[in-house]
């Protein structure tokens, strides 16, 4: 034990010194144009069902056909059976995948059978847009999430845990590699996983410290090209890859609120601020107040926030031994409060999920809010 925690402890204060700055490897930022995957689909037959499949005329004229290319002529009347089901299998093929590789396919029941457990797939083929098999999938489909709970398990023990018994996965391989360019003429181009001129920018520099000032162009917000001097082989192209994955850039993100209306869950990005606004909500109000400023040249305060009721004098201050009213439901902060406090603050005095969406909304609105603000 104690070594495991001297190693982790070696580790993590490794891992806090090589990203103290907060910068980010190449290969978790970016994407290599032309790497990517490909989106397979088919449609089969599952057979061996326990009394769980459908009935549909499709599912006996595709088995029938299935059946004609083995040379076996049945008629449709002879394959009435519940054992049987029409399904469509969905995969997606990654970049460079040779034949022989294996890969998980989706398997989704299409007509009215009540279960795929149990039953084994037919041999059927996994064709992309271009019309053309990519994989091909057979054998044992897998239903997870069935049977008794234990104490494991969520759920009282004794009841049965159930999932979707209509879905199941199995495994294709890959019958045909789908074709990659990585370079264009002599260009390699870099693709942002999120898009913003000043990450590219920095980019940009960081390739022209590694490759030189003459082989790098920042095109957009999202993508940066590399240049070759010379046609390039496939192994010049493999090592300047794997020599601008490990280059590391600070990426500037943009400023967001993230709400989960149905949790209430506030998630707040980076450079987040708040400026004075005034919001009421049902019984619910809230208040951000101007932040104090200095003393101007006469020595008058800046910035007053405190009103007399009375007199109607305002000051930074209320005289000694004088306090505002404090009225149920109401907030007052100063400018320069954070998201994380102004949900903390409403939960406190009974805010709800959706008032907390509907607030944050009117402060987005109200521009006071400068942030993008998406809501779940």
């Amino acid at each position: 034990m104690r070594a495991l925690l001297a190693f982790l402890l070696c580790g993590g204060a490794a891992l806090l010194s090589g990203e103290a700055d907060g910068s980010v490897r190449l290969k978790d930022l970016c994407t290599i144009d032309g790497v990517r995957d490909n989106q397979l689909n088919g449609v089969g037959i599952v057979v061996g069902l326990s009394g769980t499949g459908d009935k549909s005329p499709a599912t006996r004229r595709l088995l029938r056909q299935v059946l004609a290319r083995k040379h076996q002529a049945l008629a449709e009347s002879d394959l009435d059976s519940r054992n049987v089901a029409l399904v469509a299998l969905t995969a997606d093929i990654p970049a460079f995948a040779k034949p022989g590789t294996r890969v998980h396919a989706q398997v989704s029941a299409i007509g009215d059978a009540s279960s795929l457990r149990g039953g084994i797939l037919l041999q059927t083929p996994l064709d992309a847009w271009d019309g053309k098999i990519y994989a091909v999938a057979q054998g044992p489909v897998s239903v997870g999430g069935y049977g008794p709970a234990t104490p494991v398990n969520a759920g009282p023990v004794g009841t049965d845990h159930r999932n979707i018994e209509t879905v199941a996965i199995i495994e294709a391989i890959v019958e045909r590699e789908v074709p990659a360019s990585l370079v264009r003429g002599d260009r390699l181009r870099l693709v942002l996983r999120q898009p913003d001129f000043t990450t590219a920018a920095r980019v940009s520099e960081a390739l022209a410290e590694a490759f030189g000032r003459e082989r790098v162009v920042a095109e957009d917000a999202r993508s940066i090209v590399l240049r070759f001097l010379a046609p390039p082989s496939s192994q010049d192209i493999v090592e300047a890859i794997a020599r601008l994955e490990e280059l590391r850039v600070q990426p500037d993100t943009r400023a967001r609120v993230v709400i989960n209306a149905r949790t209430g869950t506030v998630v707040v990005g980076a450079q987040v601020t708040i400026g004075p606004v005034a919001v009421s909500h049902g019984g619910l109000s809230l208040r951000i107040q101007p932040t104090l400023k200095p003393n101007d040249a006469s020595g008058k305060p800046q910035g007053q926030d405190w009103t007399d009721p009375v007199t109607r004098l305002r000051s930074d201050q209320p005289p000694p031994g004088v306090k505002p009213t404090a009225v149920p439901g109401t907030l007052n902060l100063v400018e320069g409060v954070t998201v994380e406090q102004i949900a903390n603050a409403l939960n406190a005095i009974g805010a709800r999920p959706r008032d907390l969406v509907a607030i944050f909304e009117a402060i987005h609105r109200a521009g006071a809010l400068h942030a993008d603000l998406e809501v779940m």
